[in-house]
C-alpha cells in the first residue's frame, strides 16, 4: 500500500510542479522513486500523452513532458526573460563549481543581466518575488531566505536547461537574427521612406 501512495504523491507531484529534483533535500524520496519505478510512473501519465524523462547524475532530475502543444506552461514575458537570465548565470557558474555544488547567483548579478538587455522597466521588488514564486513552482529556482536587497541570493536549479529546449532557443536566436535584419532596413531606409530591397 505505501508504494501505491508514493506512487500517488510523486505522480501528483510531477503534474503540479514539473521537475522533481534529486539534489534537492524535500524531494529527493520522490525522484528517487521514479528512478526506482519509472516504468510505472510513465503508465500513469502515458494515457493523458506525457511521457516522464529521467536525467540521472549529474542533474538528477525527472521532467513531466507534454507533446501537446497547448498544454505547456506559459510564461509572462518578465518571467521568461528572467528564465533566459538565470539559465545564463547558471552556465556561467556551473563551469567553475562541482557537480554537487549548488549555483547561488545574487540578485545583484540578475539586475547586472536585466541592464544589458534595455528593457522598458526596471526589476522591482514585488515584481521579482512574484516571478520568483512562478519559477519556485516549477522547480526551476528558489530564494534562498528573503529577497531583501541586492546581496540576497538565489539557487538555481539544473532543471533551468530543461525548460526552454536548446531547439527553441536555437529557433529564437534565428528569429531575432531575422527581425534585426529586417529592422536594419528601415534604419537604412533612403529620404523617400522607403526601405532599401
Amino acid at each position: 500500500m505505501a508504494t501505491i501512495d508514493m506512487l500517488e504523491e510523486t505522480a501528483n507531484y510531477l503534474l503540479n510542479h514539473c521537475f522533481v529534483l534529486g539534489g534537492v533535500e524535500d524531494q529527493r524520496a520522490k525522484y528517487l522513486y521514479v528512478q526506482d519505478h519509472l516504468s510505472e510512473v510513465r503508465a500513469v501519465f502515458r494515457p493523458l500523452g506525457y511521457n516522464v524523462v529521467l536525467y540521472p547524475a549529474p542533474m538528477q532530475a525527472a521532467a513531466l513532458v507534454n507533446g501537446h502543444e497547448g498544454s505547456q506552461a506559459r510564461l509572462l514575458k518578465y518571467e521568461s526573460i528572467l528564465l533566459l537570465v538565470l539559465r545564463l548565470l547558471y552556465l556561467q557558474k556551473r563551469e567553475s563549481l562541482a557537480a554537487a555544488d549548488q549555483v547561488l547567483v545574487t540578485v545583484e548579478e540578475v539586475q547586472t543581466e536585466l541592464q544589458k538587455m534595455n528593457l522598458p522597466r526596471r526589476l522591482d521588488q514585488k515584481t521579482l518575488e512574484n516571478l520568483m514564486r512562478t519559477l519556485r513552482r516549477y522547480n526551476l529556482a528558489r530564494p534562498v531566505g528573503r529577497l531583501t536587497g541586492l546581496n540576497s541570493r538565489i539557487e538555481v536549479f539544473p532543471t533551468v536547461l530543461l525548460a526552454l529546449p536548446d531547439a527553441d532557443l536555437a529557433d529564437a536566436a534565428a528569429e531575432a537574427g531575422r527581425t534585426r535584419t529586417e529592422l536594419g532596413l528601415y534604419e537604412r531606409a533612403d529620404d523617400t521612406g522607403e526601405a532599401e530591397e
